[in-house]
């Protein structure tokens, strides 16, 4: 070896490794042979220390990231609220402006009578859609946490599950049955009537998908499950869910892209529209938590 090599410099020890000819040949194979002789597959100790010093050094890391964003993130929120206008004076936009456009011009530029439907579809639609967007996606994190699949449920729960549907079809809640068979008809009928009469009279998505979702708790719970998954299976509940959301989505977008180009909107009169989407993306929230809550399964 180079003398290079001997002082420790990597650049002679790469020389040296790469210009075989500086020692005999049948020592090099010799050497490479040990060397493959030797080497070997870590054990469980060795891999287990390995993925502690990871993690050691992950978390010496994230603490100081994770407090410079929540920095960063109060440093924007509070310089956006340095730059808002002071509460409570009488100069303010939100009181001599905003709540009069909203009087003025809410029919003109939705199609809807009613200014809080035209208001919370509209001038606040994008808040409308973030709040759907979270009861979409609060609905898939209890899916991903409790749903039943062949992944997470053993022979022993679904025998328990059968013994529960039995025990249910034969020991059914007459009160509740009949109740149910009464009240449950008008109730689907004043979800839809409040979901269409939205943008004319107090109703809407919201309230309106809530007492659609309700109805659907009192059939699961008076009539069972199985007679419920004839017309909302797991397969129709994530079409129906997600396709009110995606509707949403599609048509408040269509409807910024057509103010901020000052192109005439023909979107007016689809509160209706939107207001059908909100309610299905609630309906859904409202039945999916109790179902899965209350069977693990849709």
């Amino acid at each position: 070896m180079s003398k290079t090599a001997k002082k420790g410099d990597w650049k002679g020890r790469l020389t040296a490794w790469v210009d075989g000819d500086r020692e005999p040949k049948d020592r090099t194979l010799f050497v490479m042979e040990t060397r493959a002789r030797r080497s070997r597959l870590p054990t469980v100790e060795e891999h287990e220390k390995r993925e502690k010093h990871r993690l050691r050094e992950f978390f010496n890391w994230y603490p100081a990231a994770a407090v410079l964003i929540c920095l960063l993130l109060t440093a924007v929120l509070m310089f956006t609220v340095l730059q808002m206008p002071g509460f409570g004076r009488a100069d303010n936009p939100l009181h001599n402006q905003v709540s009069e456009h909203y009087i003025e011009h809410g029919k003109e530029d939705s199609g809807a009578a009613n200014v809080v439907t035209a208001m919370i579809l509209t001038y606040r639609g994008f808040d409308t859609l973030g709040e759907s967007c979270v009861l979409f996606l609060a609905v898939t994190s209890v899916m991903m946490l409790l749903l039943r699949d062949e992944k997470n449920t053993d022979g022993r729960d679904l025998r328990r599950m059968a013994q529960e549907d039995a025990i249910q079809r034969e020991h059914q809640d007459v009160i509740l049955k009949e109740a149910g068979e009464i009240l449950i008809p008008f109730i689907f009928l004043f979800a839809i009537y409040v979901l269409l009469n939205g943008e004319t009279s107090p109703g809407g998505g919201f309230s309106g998908g809530t007492i659609l979702g309700s109805g659907l708790v009192l059939f699961a719970c008076a009539f069972g499950f199985d007679k419920l998954r004839v017309f909302m299976n797991h397969r129709t509940y994530s079409v129906v869910r997600t396709f009110g959301l995606m509707l949403y989505a599609v048509l408040y977008g269509i409807n910024i892209f057509l103010g901020a180009n000052g192109l005439p909107n023909y979107l007016v009169g689809m509160s209706l529209l939107i207001d059908l989407a909100v309610g299905l993306v609630v309906a859904c929230t409202v039945y999916g938590f109790y179902a899965l809550f209350a069977r693990g399964e849709l």
